[in-house]
Formats: structure tokens, sequence, C-alpha cells
């Protein structure tokens, strides 16, 4: 073999290769960057040896026939061409030794690739009784710098140690609400959520939950299921069929004004509104949510589909500000959660009340807690 080519994505992981292929008294013809890569072409010719030895060996100037000392009148010419001979290997030393400008730039930016959102740290140092070194930490498991921040800031307030462990404990309590007493005492549950997350499937299972409570005055006669669309539904739908299930009356209303008509007149029942995407984003409507929020008896739920990304739920969350809605994570057994989705949540101020898989009515809903969502993160 004569040639060998390489491409690769810097020159240091070329010019190996050449060694290593060619051999190392190889030589190189040449150099150039092709897009984001470097080609080194490298050969083990001895006619391209001898060529590239001959073109690095620049004559002398005269200054460097001498050396530095003085020279004695009995020196020898072996003495005159040894220092001649050491100042020419000196100097081709020096040329191999030479970084072009263009290698310099081309290794100049492969450096900043390997910079760019790298976090420089000393390994050996880090421990489990650092702050600093925690953060890192937990960047790396994929929580998001505000979240950190806002968590540990919460526990500078408390004098509490910043902890692996007690931040799992203080980002477990900021996204769980305790939604249990809030839907037993709530008369109104208003349900909404964009279309595919389970939104109708969560009114029945909340029906569910409340018939099963033995304890309670709930019956098939004061829990009612309400569609809330622009369009009527077909007797066919979803609501219906899981009215006729549960054995639950299913009403429809299409007006703002009929709607809180019938809400009026039944305050001592337990209506339950599935409200359809039109009305989530219906201005009118969103006005109308602002007034009746002050009700303690009124509760909000937006359902979410576990796996949403942070933009589609920024833009859910939009049509709900001011609300505070109490969320709901659905479609947890197809999805498993992790600490990106525990940052999203947080960031975007989401408060997880329920927790639900995707089939199954009866026995299908959990209330999030904050002790077993903390283990949870210690686990995963």
């Amino acid at each position: 073999m004569t040639q060998h080519k390489v491409l690769s994505d810097d020159s240091m992981t070329a010019m190996d290769e050449i060694a290593r292929v060619l051999g190392q008294d190889a030589v190189i013809l040449s150099t150039k960057k092709i897009g984001q890569k470097i080609e080194i072409i490298g050969s083990n010719d001895i006619k391209d040896i001898l060529k590239s030895s001959k073109k690095n060996q620049k004559k002398p100037d005269f200054k460097e026939l001498f050396s530095k000392a003085p020279l004695s009148k009995n020196i020898s010419n072996n003495s005159i061409n040894t220092v001649i001979k050491n100042k020419n290997n000196e100097k081709l030393i020096g040329e191999e030794n030479f970084v072009s400008k263009k290698d310099l730039e081309v290794f100049k930016c492969e450096i900043k690739s390997i910079l760019n959102e790298s976090i420089i740290t000393d390994l050996n140092s880090l421990n489990n009784h650092i702050d600093d070194n925690n953060f890192i930490k937990l960047l790396n498991e994929g929580y998001s710098k505000k979240t950190i921040n806002s968590v540990f800031e919460n526990l500078n307030k408390k004098e509490t140690s910043r902890s692996i462990n007690n931040f799992y404990n203080v980002l477990s309590k900021k996204l769980t609400f305790d939604l249990k007493d809030k839907l037993l005492n709530s008369n109104t549950i208003l349900v909404s959520g964009l279309s595919g997350v389970g939104k109708t499937t969560i009114c029945a299972k909340i029906a569910s939950y409340l018939l099963d409570q033995s304890t309670s005055s709930y019956n098939n006669d004061n829990v009612k299921l309400v569609n809330f669309g622009k369009t009527s539904p077909n007797k066919t739908s979803n609501l219906f069929n899981f009215g006729r299930v549960l054995n639950l009356n299913v009403y429809s209303f299409s007006e703002i004004e009929n709607l809180d008509k019938y809400i009026s007149e039944n305050k001592n029942e337990t209506i339950i509104i599935d409200i359809s995407k039109d009305f989530l984003v219906d201005n009118n409507f969103n006005d109308y949510l602002k007034i009746i929020h002050s009700d303690d008896r009124k509760i909000l739920l937006n359902v979410i589909q576990s796996g949403i990304n942070f933009k589609s739920l920024e833009k859910q969350m939009s049509y709900l500000d001011g609300l505070s809605p109490i969320n709901v994570l659905t479609k947890l057994d197809e999805i498993i959660i992790n600490s990106y989705d525990f940052s999203m949540y947080h960031d975007l101020n989401c408060k997880l009340g329920l927790l639900s898989g995707t089939n199954n009515i009866i026995d299908s809903i959990a209330f999030a807690n904050s002790l077993i969502l903390a283990q949870y993160m210690k686990e995963n």
C-alpha cells in the first residue's frame, strides 16, 4: 500500500488512522476540510517519504553556521560539521511541531463543539455532602436548572440541607395536590382537556369512584354526567355508553347559559361535566370559569396525557391561564414518567391530583401522593 485516505470528525483521529494503516514513517500528503469532516491523505511510499524530507530540509542561514560560543583557532572541520548538523536537526524538529493557522482553527472548532452544553468539574471531588455537586448530579439525572434552583431556594428558606433526598421530598410536595376531600365535597366537577387524552373516561372513572363510597350519600340518582360541547353528541358516544354501564343519567348542553341554569337548579346533586375542546379554547367560557372559580364547591380538572412534550403542555395550560386547575395524569400504563416530565410539570406550575391508566372504569384512579411520588423519584 502506498497511499491511504481518511475522512474523520477531527484531524487527530485521522492522523492516528493513517499511522495505524501505513505505519509510523508515513507522511501526510494533503489535509483539507470537507463540510464538518477532515480529509487527510497519507503515504508510506519511499519516494513520498524522501520527497517530504527533502522539502522540509531548508538550507541554513549563514549566521546559523556558528554557535553562540566563540570558535577556537584549533577547532576541526568535524566540530563545525557537528554544530551545523545539530542546528539543522533543531530546525527540522521545530518545523515538524509547527501547527498551521488552518489546523488551529479546526482544532478550536472541535473543542467548542465538545464544550457546548458541558459542565466542567472534577469528578474525583464529587461526594454526597456538597450542595454544588448535588446540583450537577440532579442536572445529570435530567432535572431542569429552573426546577433545581426553585427547590434549593425552598430548602434554603427552611434552613434545610440541599441533599438529594430533600430535593425529591420538596419537589414531590410541590407537584401534588390533596384532591380527595375536595373531590368528595364538590357539587360541580368540570373536566377539561384536549381530544384523545382520556377526558371522557376520567369523567366516568370519577363517577364510579363516588358511587363506590359506601359511607357517602352518593347514589345513581344524585350523580349526573353532563356533556358540554358546541355540537350535540351522538347517543352512542363514549359518555352515553359509560352512563349506561354505571346506570347514570347523561345530559347534554351546548350553551353556557343553559349549563349554568342546570347547575344552579341542581345544587344538591353532584354534576360531572365533560367539557369539549371547543369550549376549552372559547374566551366566553373562560370568563365564565373565572366567575365560578371562587366557589369552593366547584372544581376544575385538566386532563393531561402522560408523555406530552413541553410546548404542547404549555399551550394547553395557557387555555386555563389564571384558573389554577388540578391536573389529572392519564395513560400511565403506556408511558414511563421520568425526571424530565417532573421538571416540566414543575416549571409549568402543574399540580397533579389524580393518576390513571388507560383501561377499566372501576378502581382505576389513584390520588396523587407526595410520599409515593418522592419514593418513585428515588427509585427511578
